[in-house]
């Protein structure tokens, strides 16, 4: 019980929660981290402090970098049980945007199951191949199973990411929707 509630607490701050989230997909350099929380660096170390004191990240330095990985298993399972049955309140299964793996390109690697931290594939161990298990867990506009694959097994519905992004924006009003939530968050820290 003592691990369960060390975790949340870990997880209850809006930074830590996104860090965490962003090493499920595996090592990251601090630089990186700071670039995607878009909180100063300092800041970004003090979480990162506090998230290895409390045993859920660990680090190495290689050369003037210190890289972060997740430490704990236990968060990767508590995250994948998350519902990801919505985007922006937008039923996730209105919005086209999920992996599709062409198995005649599959080599079996395993790489999309491993980085993918939303339990979207599965592995068949007697086909010696990766599937797609929860597709809709997949967030949206997030294609690094497709960057990854070194086959180029994976592909999905909508070609042109970009193109696909800027349509949902407009056509669920997200900017508003963005806008609002800052609003909400007032000067927070």
């Amino acid at each position: 019980m003592k691990e369960l509630l060390k975790i949340f607490k870990a997880l209850s701050d809006e930074t830590r929660l996104k860090i965490v989230e962003f090493l499920l997909d595996g090592e990251k350099c601090v630089c990186e981290i700071v670039r995607l929380v878009k909180r100063s660096q300092p800041t970004v170390s003090i979480q990162l402090a506090k998230l290895e004191s409390m045993g859920i990240v660990s680090s190495r330095r290689e050369g003037k970098s210190v890289y972060y990985r997740l430490a704990n298993p236990e968060v990767r399972k508590i995250l994948s049980k998350i519902n990801f049955s919505k985007w922006w309140g937008i039923e996730r299964k209105e919005i086209e945007w999920y992996p599709i793996i062409d198995e005649k390109k599959c080599i079996g690697c395993g790489v999309c199951v491993a980085i993918c931290g939303r339990n979207v594939f599965e592995f068949d161990f007697e086909k010696n191949r990766a599937r797609v298990k929860n597709p809709y867990n997949c967030m949206v506009g997030c294609d690094n199973c497709r960057v990854y694959c070194p086959a180029g097994a994976i592909s999905f519905p909508q070609k042109d990411r970009k193109a696909f992004i800027q349509s949902l924006l407009k056509k669920y009003n997200l900017i508003a929707k963005a806008k609002e939530n800052l609003a909400l968050r007032g000067g927070e820290k």
